[in-house]
């Protein structure tokens, strides 16, 4: 060999499984071919389509409630998970009915309550209802471009009441029954100097 030459033969006979690390190098260039994971979906699939998603942000909040005590202190006594945020940015293309009928998709999501995944390579985040968008289109970025922005927010979910029969039916919660009249109290009660 000569000088300065690696000795490549010593290092190719040392790869004990060419094959595995075939099947690796297709894996990772098909996987820059698949579908879009960037976007607005419900349950896996994806329900405003655009283009391309050009932007993605979130936020999460945590909140630490403080009480006064004496002499100026203060205390903190816990910490609260605000709902999180998300803003999404989509860009479309395309003729003028393609880029009606995805505002007109992304109007009827914002009216209703349903609720999306925000969808990320990384992670999802679930139960999110659409709050805000706006749109714009200029001449900078070419007329025939649409750029939406959708705002999110987490809606929390609250667990169903769970009731349990009980044995007796003195140990059973006390039920609202709705709204009672109110009524006067019988004069036994008071005696006879009571006056009502």
């Amino acid at each position: 060999m000569a000088n300065g030459v690696p000795k490549l033969l010593n290092q190719i006979a040392s790869i004990t499984n060419p094959t595995a690390l075939l099947v690796a190098d297709v894996e990772n260039v098909l996987g820059l071919f698949a579908g879009p994971k960037w976007g607005i979906g419900i349950n896996g699939t994806f329900v405003i389509v655009p283009d391309s998603v050009v932007d993605l942000e979130y936020r999460a909040d945590w909140q630490v409630p403080n009480y006064p005590q004496e002499l100026g202190a203060f205390q903190s006594y816990n910490k609260v998970k605000i709902p999180f945020d998300a803003r999404v940015r989509l860009s479309k293309g395309g003729t003028e009915p393609e880029r009606t009928a995805f505002l007109n998709s992304i109007d009827a999501l914002a009216q209703s309550l349903q609720l999306v995944d925000v969808v990320t390579p990384t992670k999802i985040y679930s139960n999110a209802n659409i709050v805000h968008y706006d749109y714009r289109r200029t001449s900078s970025n070419g007329v025939t471009l649409l750029t939406v922005d959708i705002g999110l927010q987490e809606i929390r979910i609250a667990p169903s009441p769970a009731f349990s029969n009980t044995q007796q039916p003195s140990g059973a919660d006390a039920q609202n029954d709705g709204m009672v009249q109110t009524q006067a109290a019988p004069a036994a009660l008071f005696g006879p100097t009571a006056v009502m």
